[in-house]
């Protein structure tokens, strides 16, 4: 009696991974190309250049995961794999769009600091980006490594999707109930951990809550120059040890993004620097660096040109002598 090989359905781990892999190295070179060719407007967006690199991430896998693209982006094309609904046909544009949401949303929201004021809005964005990133992103692990063989990843679930090898004609009933259950818990764990996290801290930690409100006085004040765009503050320790003795630097470290990178950065970094000086006390011994920095960070591809310099804590007066270089 001869033996057929039976032929194979679901796509397997190595395709899946291959196809994001050239997907990513793709939309990368589009986002460098785009960057670059926009730089003066992207900079002073800071992380809020991911509202572009989403917009085109979710273009990409929406239309060329739909039935316009065969189901098939460049990658899966490459690698003889198509995305299908479950009845074998593909998706159409609506649901494909839907689909590659879950697909691109949580690797964007991945370290995007939304520069916003309103504190609600605020928070409702954290409880979003931490259940994203964090819950969605444990479930795509969890089910690539173990739900097969559909190997059925969280925006599959969510949109009635599956990924076949291209010669498949008919789609058998993807088996997986508790892997879906699993990776609803770490949905769920992660969206009870983003809401009650705040009120823990806030109950284990009641001094927590005024730590920041020094730096965010320095941003809010380095964020009102005209030539700057996002505003980061943050204190850095560094110790060094020589001799069996023990030196400890604390340094105030505030980083400005702008534009169009001056011809000559130095008027600029003694305004921040005088802007800090002036809202900010200073402990005894502690630093300040100031910093500019010009690039883009579109999600989809990031570049940073930068220039730092210590700057006198009691200067006020934007002076460039003010700059220690």
């Amino acid at each position: 009696m001869m033996m057929t090989d039976k032929p194979k359905t679901f796509a397997g781990f190595w395709p899946r991974v291959g196809a994001w892999f050239i997907d990513s190295v793709l939309l990368g070179v589009l986002g460098y190309v785009i960057g670059w060719a926009a730089m003066d407007y992207v900079s002073p967006l800071g992380a809020d250049g991911r509202y572009i690199g989403l917009v085109i991430g979710i273009l990409y896998h929406g239309i060329l995961g739909s039935g316009f693209g065969g189901g098939q982006t460049v990658g899966k094309r490459l690698l003889g794999i198509k995305v299908v609904g479950l009845n074998g046909k593909p998706l159409n544009l609506f649901v494909a769009f839907w689909r590659a949401l879950f697909l691109v949303g949580p690797a964007m929201l991945n370290g995007w600091n939304f520069d916003l004021t309103d504190p609600v809005v605020v928070q409702v964005l954290s409880v979003v980006a931490i259940t994203a990133v964090l819950g969605i992103g444990l479930a795509q692990v969890y089910l690539i490594l173990f739900g097969w063989p559909a190997r059925r990843l969280v925006h599959d679930l969510l949109s009635g999707s599956v990924v076949v090898y291209v010669e498949t004609r008919e789609v058998p009933a993807p088996k997986g109930a508790v892997h879906a259950g699993v990776a609803s818990l770490l949905v769920l764990a992660s969206l009870g951990l983003a809401i009650a996290g705040p009120s823990m801290l806030k109950t284990w930690w009641p001094q927590a809550e005024g730590m920041f409100a020094p730096e965010q006085r320095v941003a809010d004040a380095v964020d009102k120059l005209p030539e700057v765009g996002a505003v980061s503050v943050e204190k850095s320790e560094f110790t060094l040890y020589s001799d069996g003795k023990q030196t400890t630097t604390h340094t105030l470290i505030v980083t400005a993004r702008t534009g169009k990178w001056p011809v000559d950065t130095d008027p600029l970094l003694a305004k921040i620097g005088a802007e800090t000086v002036k809202v900010y006390r200073f402990a005894p011994g502690q630093r300040l660096t100031v910093k500019i920095v010009n690039g883009f960070d579109i999600g989809i591809a990031s570049y940073t040109n930068a220039r730092s310099v210590p700057y006198a804590t009691d200067c006020v007066t934007a002076d460039v002598k003010c700059l220690q270089k």
